[in-house]
């Protein structure tokens, strides 16, 4: 098992390719940092249904950070989404709910400007 201490990425999102590309980085960043199977298909799986229920890829800037430590011995991967119109977001969607539940911590905050970041974070068991 491959272990790092951290590791950062920052994706934009234009497209739903962009949204794939980021579920596979997500599950790849989780996989390197030595979380199981198990998370990193709960973690890649929220990410992509999380920039779904956002509507990641329209006409602002949004984007997609991972984060990936291994501090105090336990592996963990963050997850950022930030969507620059938070008009277009439906927060209470589904999709929201199903992200929360596949994932250890889940936080939605408005930010400036009418945009919504919403971290999610998945760590090892």
């Amino acid at each position: 098992m491959s272990r790092i201490m951290s590791k950062n990425q920052t994706l934009a999102v234009k497209n739903m390719s962009d949204i794939v590309l980021a579920r596979m980085r997500v599950r790849q960043l989780a996989r390197m940092a030595g979380l199981g199977i198990r998370e990193q298909a709960c973690i890649a799986l929220a990410t992509s249904s999380l920039a779904q229920a956002l509507r990641l890829g329209g006409m602002g800037e949004d984007s997609i950070e991972i984060h990936c430590s291994d501090s105090r011995g336990l592996a963990s991967v963050r997850v950022v989404c930030t969507a620059t119109d938070g008009d277009k977001c439906d927060l209470a969607s589904k999709a929201i709910a199903d992200a929360r539940w596949m994932v250890d911590e889940m936080t939605v905050e408005t930010l400036p400007q009418n945009n919504v970041q919403v971290t999610l974070v998945k760590r090892a068991t």
